[in-house]
C-alpha cells in the first residue's frame, strides 16, 4: 500500500505538505495542491479515513447514493463519478436505495456518521426528504448535490436532465416522419415521470392519444417491454410508433414485435430513452435520446467539491443546473407504412 511519505517523495515535498494539501488546507498553494492530488490519484494512495475522521479533518471521502447498480444508466453514473473524484484526490463509497426513500435517508445518516465530506444523491428526492434537508441543521449545513429530479423548494443543489425536452425530441422526430398515432410502454418506476411528459409532447404537436395505447406494469427492463408490447399489439387499432420509457423496455418491445411478425421499422417504429450501450448494437439499432451523463456528473462533482473546499454551503442559495439531452437517430424509426396491419404484416 502506498504511504503518505511515498507520495511526498514523488511530489518532492514534505509529508506534512501532502497531508495539508489532501485535507484542503488553504495555506497550501493551489498549484501544489493540484499536483499532490494528481500524484496521489496516480499512485492509488488511500488516506487513513478513520484517523482523519477522529481528528476532525476532511476525509476526502464522498458518499454516492443511487437507486440501483444493476442498470447501465446508474453503472455509468458510478463510473464517471468515481473516475472524476479520483482525479481530484477523493474516494467514493456507494449506497443503494432500492427506490425506497427511507433507505435513502438511512444511507445519508450512515454516510454522515462515517464523516464523508459530501454526498451526491442520484435518486429522485421525495418532498419528505426535501423538507428534512431544509429544516434539520445537520443536513441543511452539509454539502449535498442531487442528480435527477427534485422540487426547487427543497433547498438542495440539483443537477438535472431536461427529460421533457428529450421526450419532445423523440415525438417531433416521429411526427416529422409522418406518424400520427403513438403508443407508450413503461413501468411503475419510470412512467410516473416520463408518461406525463409524453402526453404533453403529443399535445404540443397537436396530437392526442388513445388510452388503450398506453401500457405500464410492474415488470422492468426487457421483460417489461416485451410484455407491455404484446399487450399493445393485441389492440385492434395499434399505433404506428411506440415510445418506450427507457431503452431496455424498447429492446423487449422489439422482440415482441418480431415474434408478432412485424418488422421494425417497416411495420412499426420503436424508440427509447437513455442511449444504453446495447442500443447501438442491436440487429435494428435503436433510435433513442442520450442524456449527457458525463457532463451531468462532472457538474455535480464540481459543485460539491466547491461546497466542500470553499465551505460555500451557505454562500449562495442552492440552484438548479439543467443539462439537455440529444436525439440519436438510428434504424428503428422511419416513415409509417401505408396501412396499419391488424392481423399479419403485408410483404412486398
Amino acid at each position: 500500500m502506498i504511504t503518505l511519505k511515498e507520495v511526498a517523495k514523488a511530489a518532492g515535498v514534505n509529508p506534512s505538505t501532502v497531508s495539508r494539501a489532501l485535507s484542503g488546507d488553504k495555506r497550501v498553494k493551489e498549484k501544489t495542491r493540484k499536483m499532490v492530488e494528481k500524484l496521489a490519484a496516480e499512485l492509488n494512495y488511500t488516506p487513513n479515513f478513520m484517523a482523519k475522521a477522529l481528528s476532525g479533518k476532511r476525509t476526502h471521502l464522498v458518499g454516492l447514493i443511487v437507486p440501483e447498480i444493476s442498470s447501465n444508466y446508474y453503472a455509468q453514473i458510478i463510473e464517471f463519478i468515481e473516475t472524476a473524484l479520483k482525479g481530484k484526490g477523493y474516494s467514493l463509497i456507494i449506497g443503494t436505495t432500492g427506490w425506497n426513500a427511507d433507505r435513502g435517508m438511512k444511507n445519508v445518516d450512515l454516510f454522515i456518521g462515517r464523516k464523508v465530506d459530501g454526498i451526491i444523491y442520484a435518486d429522485q428526492l421525495s418532498p419528505e426528504m426535501g423538507n428534512i434537508f431544509r429544516q434539520e441543521k445537520k443536513y441543511s449545513d452539509f454539502p449535498v448535490v442531487t442528480i435527477g429530479s427534485a422540487d426547487r423548494s427543497h433547498d438542495v443543489e440539483i443537477v438535472t436532465v431536461d427529460e421533457g425536452y428529450g421526450i419532445s425530441l423523440l415525438v417531433n422526430h416521429l411526427v416529422s416522419l409522418g406518424h400520427q398515432t403513438f403508443g407508450f410502454i413503461g413501468e411503475h418506476l419510470s412512467s410516473g415521470i416520463r408518461l406525463p411528459l409524453f402526453i404533453r409532447a403529443l399535445a404540443q404537436a397537436g396530437l392526442s392519444f388513445h388510452p388503450n395505447h398506453i401500457k405500464s406494469g410492474k415488470e422492468r427492463f426487457e421483460a417489461g417491454g416485451y410484455l407491455r408490447m404484446k399487450e399493445l399489439l393485441a389492440e385492434d387499432d395499434r399505433p404506428t410508433a411506440v415510445l418506450a420509457s427507457y431503452d431496455y423496455l424498447a429492446i423487449g418491445a422489439m422482440k415482441a414485435a418480431h415474434e408478432a411478425g412485424l418488422q421494425v421499422p417497416e411495420h412499426i417504429s420503436i424508440v427509447g430513452f437513455d442511449n444504453v450501450r446495447e442500443s447501438e448494437y442491436l440487429l435494428t439499432p435503436l433510435t433513442t435520446v442520450y442524456p449527457p451523463i458525463k457532463d451531468m456528473t462532472q457538474r455535480a462533482i464540481d459543485i460539491l467539491i466547491e461546497k466542500i473546499e470553499q465551505d460555500s454551503t451557505r454562500l449562495r442559495p442552492p440552484a438548479t443546473t439543467t443539462v439537455y439531452p440529444q436525439l440519436v437517430i438510428r434504424q428503428s424509426s422511419s416513415a409509417p407504412a401505408p396501412a396499419t396491419f391488424t392481423s399479419s404484416p403485408r410483404h412486398s
